[in-house]
């Protein structure tokens, strides 16, 4: 009971050094306070709150620059409240309501924000389905979220529709850009971003209850090790905020910052860290795309301080010219989160030799949330360190008997925490397979030393990382094994300077026919995602198997 007692005490105080440390807290007038609460017991209850709250105590200060190819695009917190309003009332409109699965397939920029957003104030779940999926993905994954409604880009609506048509999907749909007169001729079931906004309300919308909403919730579908995606799914409401307030008084983040957007906002990391810096009041500057040259631009011209990036983006910054690099003035910089993918030594040290000591790295995942923290002085003096566990973790490092494995011994990392996942959504099986005593792993192998500082060695599945995304090769195989002139294929992840890691494909051609190494690659482009084809094949006259038929990748890894 007292260990309890302590807890909670522990806990509060991070919680208040993070108010203080970051200059969040204002002192609104009562008309203002009103205002907000007005707005605030109509919606659903959750971390959202907090931009209703600064729309109210400040609307014409700065939230959102979004860079676009048609230029620049600035909203007001006031601004940026309405809007959020007008779509959640035009979604609760077409039947959204508490608990509902709505779909998002949008590119970075404000709408993805105000969508997610909108969605939390109904307490809906937000299913995030990347840009660069193919129809068979996005129909898996239609398939297993049944979304009630979908906004998607008009560059993607023909994608989206053929995955709709795949697995019967019905259900309004907000298209945003030009749709080409498509939703004027596709019925009522389409309908256009703007004008869908522009008959609807600016003000908050009715509270509804639905099949449980509470908060708002969000799946992120990450690839599981038979190549099928699987729905992580968090309630909102789940938010680790010791987790998170520790981070913010280790970093030093500031409620006046300006923080950069490069990361796609469909993974988890990045919308996880704009919702962070928003609670608190700080601008989002949004690119549409990552441009090494042009992020620092954009650096110097907004006097960004902050930004969180994958290390493949670190590295493409500390590679452009010399000339380039001293043009820029950066001096604006505080700090830079890396994440997603593990942080190479090397890439860490090139950072901090051009930027300066302002590099920290996370570990974590799309399941768990933060778990470790590694700081600037953490990467010269431990380099590859994944740091040391935030607070309110708990991590395991566990043998493939579930016995403890011993200092400086390797076994798999299973994390506890306030962030961790409801599970995988509609899948029982895999839930309980990386489920241990209420801890939680995705298959990686670390190991822990004598200052309690731990260091990820491998992981225990297959998965490959490259520039930040998590990929499963049995995805690949499987397609690779759809071509009738491939008799067997395997795929593993090679060391790349660049994107950390990058997909090798072994292939074993059928008696009478040929093939070329630029025939697999353009295959797997036909069918999969650009990030999903092999960078190198090589062709063998048999894979290495064991006994049992299994491929021995760990000898593909030791081919030349």
């Amino acid at each position: 009971m007292l260990e309890g007692l302590w807890t909670r005490i522990d806990r509060a105080r991070i919680l208040a050094r993070a108010l203080r440390s970051t200059g969040s807290v204002e002192i609104i007038r009562p008309g203002q306070l009103v205002e907000f609460l007005r707005g605030a017991i109509r919606v659903a209850p959750g971390p959202h709150l907090s931009v209703m709250y600064h729309a109210a105590a400040h609307p014409d200060r700065e939230a959102l620059v979004e860079y676009t190819g048609d230029g620049v695009r600035r909203m007001t917190w006031g601004e940026l409240d309405a809007t959020i309003n007008r779509l959640a009332n035009a979604l609760f409109a077409r039947g959204v309501v508490g608990g509902s699965p709505v779909a998002l397939m949008l590119p970075n920029g404000g709408e993805y924000l105000i969508a997610y957003q909108a969605l939390a104030r109904l307490g809906a779940t937000a299913v995030q389905i990347g840009y660069r999926l193919k129809p068979a993905e996005i129909a898996h994954i239609l398939d297993n979220a049944q979304p009630r409604a979908t906004l998607v880009h008009a560059e993607y609506l023909a994608a989206m529709t053929a995955a709709r048509a795949q697995v019967g999907t019905a259900g309004p749909m907000i298209v945003v850009g030009d749709a080409h007169g498509e939703p004027a001729t596709r019925g009522p079931e389409l309908a256009e971003w703007d004008r869908a906004l522009a008959a609807a309300s600016p003000h908050a919308p009715p509270r509804s209850r639905g099949g449980g909403g509470d908060g708002g919730g969000v799946i992120v579908y990450t690839s599981g090790t038979t190549g099928k995606s699987k729905g992580a799914h968090r309630n909102l409401k789940t938010t680790g905020l010791e987790s998170v307030a520790d981070l913010l008084v280790q970093v030093g983040v500031r409620a006046n910052d300006r923080h950069l957007v490069v990361c796609p906002l469909y993974h988890s990391a990045a919308p996880a860290f704009v919702a962070i810096m928003m609670s608190l009041g700080a601008t989002i500057i949004l690119m549409s795309h990552f441009d090494a040259a042009g992020a620092l631009d954009i650096i110097e011209r907004e006097r960004v301080t902050c930004s969180f990036m994958v290390p493949t983006m670190l590295v493409r910054l500390t590679s452009l010219p010399a000339d380039v690099l001293a043009s820029r003035d950066t001096s604006s910089l505080r700090w830079v989160m890396s994440g997603a993918a593990p942080l190479p030594t090397e890439a860490a040290r090139r950072f901090m030799d051009r930027f300066g000591p302002i590099l920290w790295n996370f570990y974590g995942a799309t399941e768990t949330g933060m778990v470790t923290l590694a700081g600037p002085a953490d990467h010269v003096s431990r380099p590859g360190t994944i740091g040391r566990p935030l607070f309110g973790n708990e991590i395991r490092l566990l043998d493939d008997a579930g016995h403890p494995s011993g200092l400086g011994e390797v076994g798999e990392l299973y994390a506890r925490n306030s962030m961790l996942i409801t599970g995988y959504h509609r899948n029982a099986e895999a839930t309980r397979a990386s489920q241990r005593d209420g801890f939680f792993s995705v298959g990686d192998l670390a190991r822990r030393d004598t200052d309690g500082y731990y260091y990820l060695e491998s992981r225990k599945h297959d998965m490959v990382i490259s520039g930040g995304v998590n990929i499963y090769p049995r995805e690949i195989e499987d397609h690779l094994h759809t071509h009738p002139a491939i008799l067997d294929a395997a795929v593993i992840g090679v060391p790349d300077p660049e994107w950390g890691e990058s997909l090798r494909a072994f292939v074993v051609v059928r008696d009478g026919h040929a093939l070329a190494e630029q025939d697999v690659i353009e295959y797997c482009r036909a069918g999969l995602a650009d990030f999903k084809r092999p960078r190198k094949v090589t062709f063998l006259p048999e894979l290495p198997c064991n006994p049992t038929g299994k491929v021995l990748k760990r000898e593909l890894r030791e081919h030349g």
